[in-house]
């Protein structure tokens, strides 16, 4: 049977984890994904060089704080909030809920309605808010 603090873990792990997941395919992309193709109506080819660099400087970045902020998510789960070093519970469910927001918030204004983005920060979020409230009970 999974405790409550085991519950809380393993949902902050995967938080920590998908986002690290996407912020590794930002880091690895040679071209922007089909849903920001959908929102500029411009194939990657069709984009000058000064673009290209631009957009993939922007993606990487993106990525990377991304994926640092996935990892630093796992290991404090998997650390402080596993063996309830004093307000680890408050940073990571603070970190996460804002963190995940955010993403909701920007995905929803940058991307069309329906884009898999969307889905994925939403889940997180969700995911977020019941991690945060779990924790209260332990």
């Amino acid at each position: 049977m999974i405790t409550i603090s085991g519950f809380v873990v393993t949902l902050y792990s995967l938080i920590g984890l998908g986002l690290a997941a996407q912020g590794l395919r930002y880091l690895i992309a040679s071209q922007f994904m089909h849903y920001h193709q959908d929102v500029i109506r411009e194939r990657w080819g069709d984009l000058q060089p000064g673009e290209r660099r631009l957009m993939l400087g922007l993606l990487k970045g993106f990525g990377a704080g991304m994926f640092c902020l996935g990892l630093t998510i796992v290991f404090v789960a998997l650390g402080p909030v596993r063996d309830h070093v004093y307000r680890a519970h408050l940073f990571i469910a603070v970190l996460t809920v804002a963190y995940t927001s955010l993403l909701v918030h920007i995905t929803r204004f940058a991307l069309l309605p329906k884009a898999a983005p969307i889905e994925v920060t939403m889940t997180m979020l969700a995911m977020s808010l019941a991690a945060s409230i779990g924790a209260l009970a332990f």
